[in-house]
């Protein structure tokens, strides 16, 4: 099944229910069928293209939904674009595709554009539309996101309907949605952890509300927005879950509604995670995943309570996934997460060298070809059998001759309270940097509170107080900026 067969059933069980809700507009299942498949027409006429990947100008408005399932009721595959990125970066996302045709309603930040307004007016080629549709298989691409990864290149990951599909199905089944639930989305369009709740809304028949900018400027506002919408379902990033978590707005308010909390992107300290569950009674999942396997491949269903120091696990493998860790080619209990199964891409758009580094034969299957990706991410297994995320490959360092994830150092620091934590390595002095935000602590509260948790060669040796930590674009701590800004004494 693909996700237009979705809508076309969700759109015949539901026509005149809500779907989408942003600041200024709302429309139901029939009219979001209707817009995406009048656009589509709009679109083969115009660029005469199949399954070929058409850009589209991401904001927090209705628009780029519809524009999404248009392009693919086209027969061709979506990419979501930030409005507000660098013309340079745009440029070279253009090079790596190999076009230049785009869909915006706001912005016309494309050479060969085409402008999409909401407009009942507009006529549906259905003859054409079925033609396009009979001849999609769904192993063709639906979508690219790109990323950059530690090289700041952008790479363009390639999921398929397949991939997406399977996706929707286990997410609705194990978050057990509702078709009246109500589902805020928080995470732009252009980072992969949206497409969960475009799959959820569409697949439940539940209504998705569209938060602007503005409804994230105060703790209170976001909570409000919550109540005020009966909000029942959120898939947030990390650092969403922490603006609540680091005010104290649940000691004057909080989410009334909310039976379904989902967190990703990052590591979520514990010591955010109780301030949540004291206030808000909900269940609980960390959904681990990155682009490259399509969303999730790891989940975990809060089950138990947890110490503030310790690690949320990332559980076990989603359906129709496998994970492995691997020490070098050997199974281990500790090493790299590698990922087997159906979510795994097909790979980084035109960029074969960068694809083949990641995306390897299994090297436990010597009898046919079988593609794994390895994320680059340490874990190992708990005691209960779980997968407990440690470290980023790229976040460890050799010191005295001591290696160390400086991700651990974060989420012991986290425990104490601070609101953001990045460890960094000054190489040329080799030492240990924590650059943190929220209330400021001593040397001696710091040096006094670690030295309980972990050996006396993992102290940082300098600590710098910021007000707040610079975010990329998909909302985690910038680290390389933030060591940029360090190592360029701008801090």
């Amino acid at each position: 099944m693909l996700l237009i067969d979705q809508l076309d059933l969700i759109s015949e069980k539901f026509p005149d229910r809500l779907c989408l809700v942003d600041k200024e507009n709302s429309i139901t299942f029939s009219q979001l069928r209707f817009l995406a498949r009048s656009l589509a027409t709009d679109i083969f006429k115009e660029f005469a293209c199949k399954n070929r990947p058409i850009m589209v100008e991401v904001t927090r408005n209705i628009e780029t939904v519809i524009s999404f399932f248009a392009v693919l009721y086209s027969g061709n595959f979506y990419v979501p674009i930030d409005g507000d990125m660098p013309e340079e970066r745009l440029e070279k996302i253009e090079g790596r595709l190999g076009t230049e045709m785009g869909i915006f309603h706001k912005n016309n930040i494309f050479k060969n554009s085409l402008e999409f307004k909401i407009d009942y007016s507009r006529e549906i080629d259905e003859d054409l539309l079925n033609k396009i549709r009979s001849e999609i298989l769904d192993i063709n691409p639906s979508y690219i996101l790109f990323t950059s990864g530690t090289t700041g290149e952008p790479k363009g990951v390639v999921i398929s309907h397949l991939m997406i599909s399977d996706l929707m199905e286990w997410l609705y089944n194990t978050l057990e949605l509702r078709d009246d639930d109500r589902i805020a989305n928080q995470t732009p369009f252009f980072f992969d952890a949206s497409v969960k709740e475009l799959c959820l809304f569409i697949k439940s028949g539940a209504c998705l509300y569209l938060m602007d900018k503005k409804d994230f400027i105060f703790p209170k506002t976001i909570v409000k927005y919550l109540n005020d919408n009966k909000i029942t379902v959120i898939l947030w990033s990390v650092a969403a879950i922490n603006i609540l978590a680091n005010s104290n707005v649940f000691d004057l308010e909080s989410p009334k509604y909310l039976r379904l909390v989902t967190f990703a992107g990052e590591q979520l300290s514990a010591q955010k995670l109780n301030i949540w569950k004291k206030y808000v009674k909900a269940d609980y999942f960390n959904l681990y995943g990155p682009t490259e396997v399509t969303c999730d491949c790891c989940y975990y269903k809060v089950d138990r309570d947890f110490k503030d120091d310790d690690i949320i696990p990332i559980g076990k493998a989603c359906e129709n996934m496998e994970t492995y860790i691997m020490d070098g080619d050997r199974l281990s209990n500790e090493g790299e997460l590698v990922i087997r199964g159906r979510g795994v891409s097909y790979g980084y758009y035109n960029s074969p060298d960068q694809t083949e580094r990641v995306f390897v034969q299994n090297p436990l299957n010597k009898s046919y070809r079988e593609i794994v990706y390895r994320t680059g991410d340490f874990v190992r297994l708990n005691s209960y059998g779980e997968i407990e995320f440690l470290a980023r490959k790229d976040n460890q360092i050799k010191l005295h001759g001591h290696r160390i994830e400086l991700d651990e150092i974060e989420r012991y620091l986290y425990a104490m309270g601070l609101d953001e934590a990045a460890a960094i390595y000054d190489e040329k002095r080799e030492i240990i940097v924590l650059i943190y935000s929220g209330r400021e602590f001593s040397r001696k509260d710091f040096k006094d509170y670690i030295l309980e948790k972990l050996p006396k060669y993992m102290l940082p040796s300098k600590f710098i107080h910021l007000e707040s930590l610079p975010k990329s674009q998909n909302t985690k701590i910038d680290k390389k900026l933030l060591k940029a800004m360090y190592e360029n004494s701008e801090i």
